[in-house]
């Protein structure tokens, strides 16, 4: 036979790739795209009943329909990308994928908040993609070009914003690539370890559940500790990248305003300072203030230490005790130390060599909320103020029944127990006060 015998032209729709593996027929890929539809829909309408017959905007996390919900949407979502795999070279297939996306984002409970977002931009995906296919294809290549231009164009800014920062890289990046980076997280990676890795932050959780009151009437609580991340629960795979990406999150409770910005433009430096209960050193320079009061940034003050919150007390109560709890939020930065105090330890004798001895970390007092995320007291006078761990003068590791550092985390914490600072040592007060050997 001739080489080119019943050769096709390659634009032609039966060529010999068509011939080889057949497209699917759009009418199974309709159903089962219709079907995953269905599915998700179920989720929507049964979250749909139970705001009618709760009345609130969502039914308490614990409810067994939420179950049924996630399962519909799963199997819904599966079916809807298999439909679209199938068959990707249709726009309705896309439009059938963006119409499934979208309607997960309704189907979704509410507290599953990271998938409805997720949801939202396939959506968008699915539905720029339906219409490019849509169009002619002369259009196709143009817009995908500008599409990757833009996204590399943000990785090439954002490797540039370390000062001294480009008058086009200030500019560019804090108008238009620093939402879409944040948003697919491609910042991280590119301000780590040039030349020296930053402090890393680990969140410490009290939740106090009032269980009633004493004989003076005042209230009773049972507390309880949480870190954030903490080892080894977080450590779930072989290279701890659970843990790590945990880890990450923490960060985002870091993010401090400037100190040109970081006081009321009434509010005198001195005067924030006599805010505070427990005894630090007042600061004499801008540095010193800088170390020891860090306002968070607006975003982060509103809507991110207070998410975090709300979520520690709803995955560590039931429904009944969250609404007795509270929680007081501590930020921990752990300082890296130097180089110098692990070679030169025989020559400084009462150097601290331990990288996590508590005095090598600086907690944070971010505030006390409820399980609304409400924060009860905006004027407490030690918030976003340091709670140092320092030295205790006059005790050494030889000395029976007291630590060498003076724990005011724990006496800032548990303030309704009004601790001094030796009952913090003291055995019976052993399983309340924090255990520094969590953040090992």
């Amino acid at each position: 036979m001739d080489r080119g015998a019943g050769s096709t032209s390659p634009a032609s729709p039966t060529g010999a790739g068509a011939e080889v593996v057949p497209p699917i027929e759009w009418g199974f890929v309709r159903k089962i795209g219709i079907g995953a539809i269905a599915l998700i829909a179920s989720a929507a309408a049964l979250g749909a009943v139970a705001f009618a017959l709760d009345g609130t905007t969502e039914p308490t996390p614990h409810w067994w329909g939420h179950t049924v919900r996630l399962f519909l949407v799963l199997f819904g979502a599966v079916a809807a990308g298999a439909a679209v795999s199938m068959r990707p070279d249709l726009w309705r297939a896309w439009g059938l994928g963006a119409g499934a996306a979208a309607l997960a984002v309704v189907g979704t409970p509410a507290h599953w908040d990271s998938f409805r977002l997720l949801f939202g931009a396939m959506a968008a995906v699915a539905l720029v993609w339906a219409a490019l296919r849509a169009g002619p294809s002369r259009y196709r290549v143009p817009v995908l070009s500008a599409l990757l231009l833009f996204h590399f164009s943000g990785i090439f800014f954002a490797t540039t914003t370390p000062p001294a920062t480009p008058w086009v890289t200030e500019q560019a990046f804090i108008r238009v690539y620093n939402p879409y980076l944040q948003f697919v997280y491609l910042r991280n990676a590119y301000h780590f370890y040039s030349p020296e890795p930053g402090p890393a932050s680990v969140l410490v959780f009290l939740l106090k559940t009032e269980t009633g009151t004493d004989a003076q009437g005042r209230k009773q609580y049972a507390t309880r500790w949480v870190v954030v991340p903490k080892r080894p629960g977080d450590v779930r795979d072989p290279l701890g990248l659970t843990y790590y990406r945990r880890l990450s999150i923490t960060e985002q409770v870091a993010r401090s305003v400037p100190y040109g910005l970081a006081t009321h433009p009434y509010e005198r430096l001195d005067l924030i300072a006599r805010r505070r209960q427990v005894p630090i050193p007042s600061p004499r320079t801008d540095d010193e203030f800088l170390v020891q009061y860090r306002l968070p940034q607006p975003e982060v003050a509103r809507y991110v230490i207070p998410s975090y919150a709300s979520h520690v007390i709803l995955e560590h109560t039931t429904a009944e005790e969250a609404k007795k709890t509270t929680v007081k939020m501590y930020r921990l930065e752990h300082s890296t130390m130097g180089v110098d105090e692990f070679t030169n330890w025989r020559k400084l004798p009462d150097a601290n060599t331990n990288p996590y001895h508590p005095m090598m970390f600086r907690p944070y007092f971010l505030g006390e909320f409820n399980a609304r995320g409400d924060l009860l007291n905006p004027q407490e006078p030690m918030l976003y103020w340091l709670i140092p761990i320092v030295n205790r003068p006059g005790v050494t590791a030889n000395t029976p029944n007291r630590r060498t550092f003076i724990d005011f985390l724990s006496i800032h914490a548990l303030d309704p127990l009004n601790l001094s600072i030796d009952e913090v040592d003291d055995a019976r007060f052993k399983d309340r006060v924090f255990d520094w050997n969590q953040l090992r």
